[in-house]
């Protein structure tokens, strides 16, 4: 395979203009699949099923809405819940699916629900790995026509226990994944702070480290960015993965143990049967995404869990010494994530399933009205200034980052204050 280290700092992802589209000339059906490619990192999820289709179906592969619109799927896959009230009102008789972005949905359902119009959070299907992500939806108002449970597609390589890449790091040594989440209140990287190495390894200066931001980080934590590119520059064995956007699952599968925090790639991780541990910020309940019914918190124990950092080296060298503990809690709680979908045929799953919903429209499948256009109102211009706006990188470095820190900061302040007044 590849060196993925010579890559580590490419920009990856569809950018916004283009546009990857197959028209075979065999296919097999004149139905149209669009798959909308909402965010870079959602390549690795959607692509394996938009590979399984080209052959068989036109496709679009693309990260420009208004292309998805002109080209006027019959069906359109996602892989979050992004512009679907734009998409219901430009393709009403379009089949909207969404695929998802993690196995557990940390406050995802809730805010769909809270704020899309009933047409803007119904999706003809959305698919699940297990009952806790469909109850999740459920009980944040999101019904879609059906759930599809498909399995997640990005676990199919680590359920196929592909071949790791190679790092350029030193083989002869164990190797542990740093893979934080980007929340202030949520993540480990402003726990352990600049001295993440030193306080992963303590008394094993040799462990490799490889440092895999969660994909905002790029745009929305500048400052933990430069932390950990200064320390890839100094120390050859800390491999810091600069393009947040990449796909996680080759760095799972060259690692002997994960370190985390309330990361959904600790889920993913499960499919590989290998220890973790988990740094727990202290300012996590003051977070605005807490919920303390999310898995997140509720499966904590098929990790060790630090709290405090200076017992992070030592949790560590007993996972790498003791990886078979715990692995009755994490078999256990992979049994109701993946059921029995665990032979790397989830992407297959659900482009058979697409297959059969067009299967189900008839032969030809002729889409039945001329979309929309994009509309030149006042309301539609707001709409697509917003669309602009949450996608604009001084937005949400300067605005949107800042104002999500000043709600941990504000929640944080007044629980101090109740506490000094003893209320």
């Amino acid at each position: 395979m590849d060196s993925l280290a010579a890559r580590a700092g490419e920009t990856g992802g569809l950018p916004s203009h283009e546009v990857d589209a197959g028209t075979p000339a065999g296919a097999a059906s004149d139905a149209r699949v669009a798959f909308y490619v909402d965010q870079p990192f959602h390549d690795a999820i959607l692509r394996p099923v938009c590979s399984i289709l080209r052959p068989q179906v036109n496709t679009i592969y693309t990260a420009d809405r208004a292309e998805v619109v002109r080209f006027a799927p019959h069906v359109l896959v996602e892989a979050s819940f992004a512009d679907l009230a734009y998409f219901r009102r430009h393709l009403p008789l379009t089949v909207i699916g969404s695929v998802d972005h993690g196995l557990t949905p940390k406050g995802g359902p809730r805010r769909i629900g809270l704020h899309a119009d009933e047409a803007g959070k119904r999706f003809d299907f959305i698919c699940v790995s297990d009952d806790n992500m469909a109850n999740a939806f459920r009980e944040a108002g999101v019904e879609p026509k059906e759930f599809w449970y498909t399995g997640y597609p990005q676990l199919d390589p680590l359920f196929r226990r592909d071949a790791p890449p190679v790092l350029g790091l030193d083989p002869a040594q164990p190797t542990v994944l740093f893979a934080p989440t980007w929340n202030a209140g949520f993540s480990a990287a402003p726990v352990l702070g600049k001295r993440v190495a030193q306080l992963i390894r303590g008394t094993r200066p040799r462990l490799n480290i490889i440092i895999k931001p969660h994909p905002h980080m790029a745009v929305r934590r500048g400052r933990w960015m430069g932390w950990w590119r200064d320390l890839a520059e100094r120390d050859p064995g800390v491999l810091l993965v600069a393009d947040t956007s990449a796909d996680v699952t080759p760095y799972l599968l060259a690692a002997d143990v994960l370190v985390s925090d309330v990361s959904s790639v600790t889920f993913l991780y499960l499919a590989l049967d290998r220890p973790v541990v988990l740094v727990t910020n202290p300012h996590h309940r003051f977070d605005p995404a807490y919920d303390p019914d999310d898995l997140n918190w509720r499966w904590r124990d098929l990790a060790t869990e630090v709290t405090d950092t200076s017992k992070l080296a030592g949790a560590v060298a007993d996972a790498l010494a003791h990886p078979e503990a715990r692995a009755e809690t994490r078999q256990r709680y992979a049994d109701s994530l993946f059921g029995p979908r665990r032979d790397g045929r989830n992407a297959q799953r659900i482009a058979d399933k697409i297959n059969e919903m067009i299967a189900g429209m008839g032969a030809t499948v002729p889409y039945a009205i001329t979309p929309r256009p994009a509309g030149r109102g006042l309301r539609a211009r707001w709409r697509n200034r917003n669309h602009r706006l949450v996608r604009n990188e001084f937005y949400l470095r300067h605005v949107k980052g800042l104002t999500e820190d000043a709600r941990l900061w504000v929640r944080m302040a007044r629980a101090r204050l109740r506490q000094l007044l003893g209320r």
